[in-house]
């Protein structure tokens, strides 16, 4: 419990009451429960669509404000990954430059441009999934947030931390095949309970392991790439997978 508290602390920005003395490792342990974050930012998201549908008709204008909310909820934390990660990778310099590179604060070209094309892309599957039925947008903002952070489990279990020292390398150090296991049987308990409750299609949860091996290649590429993962890769693999799992459910909801 410490560490799922730490964990929501650490990963989000909601006012959480308990303020448990910080631990790295029982933060590393909490690692496990990810899921479980995905899982409160997917409600709420979801409660704010059922209330703001009452005075809100525009799909565009829902999706957009659906967006606002969730980067608000995290702080931003995971994009700033995904903008640091781009920079570093695509600098096409030798590992450890890549490393300083996205240890850097400033935002570069290449992490500027992933942020547009991201919110393009989210707002773009959130719009046109609704416009094939309206049910779908707050399904999609139900489910995937909880199977991405399903993924940044899977790469803590599948790659070394690319530095000798960092805040990513207690997730890295705690998390091994039966924390990836229960990550994935919560994450699998969620989708499959939504799954049931909204009459959903049981195909929705080909999703899952999708998305796990395209996260673990992700690791296998970071690995090839700067030497493993790091804090800012995971933050990475959060957005880029939530957007997989965008694109997936518009898929199957044709």
């Amino acid at each position: 419990m410490k560490g799922l508290i730490l964990l929501f602390r650490f990963m989000t920005r909601l006012p959480i009451g308990l303020d448990p003395k910080f631990d790295s490792d029982e933060l590393g342990k909490g690692m496990r429960f990810f899921p479980v974050v995905g899982m409160v930012i997917g409600l709420i998201l979801f409660l704010a669509f059922c209330l703001l549908g009452r005075i809100i008709y525009s799909p565009m204008v829902m999706a957009v404000i659906l967006v606002i909310i969730e980067v608000v909820l995290t702080g931003g934390l995971h994009l700033d990954g995904l903008a640091d990660t781009f920079d570093g990778i695509f600098s096409y310099r030798s590992k450890q430059k890549m490393l300083d590179i996205m240890k850097d604060s400033r935002l570069g070209t290449n992490g500027g441009l992933v942020l547009i094309l991201y919110f393009f892309l989210k707002v773009a599957l959130l719009v046109e999934g609704s416009s094939e039925f309206p049910a779908v947008m707050p399904i999609m903002v139900l489910i995937s947030p909880v199977i991405a952070r399903l993924n940044s489990v899977v790469n803590c279990g599948a790659a070394p931390y690319a530095r000798a020292t960092g805040m990513g390398k207690t997730f890295v150090d705690h998390t091994d095949g039966v924390a990836v296991g229960v990550a994935t049987i919560l994450t699998a308990a969620f989708v499959g309970g939504a799954t049931y409750l909204f009459e959903l299609p049981y195909t929705i949860l080909i999703i899952i392991p999708i998305v796990m091996i395209l996260g673990y290649l992700f690791a296998k590429l970071m690995t090839r790439k700067i030497g493993g993962i790091t804090g800012d890769t995971l933050g990475a693999v959060v957005e880029i997978s939530e957007i997989i799992v965008l694109l997936g459910i518009y898929i199957l909801a044709r």
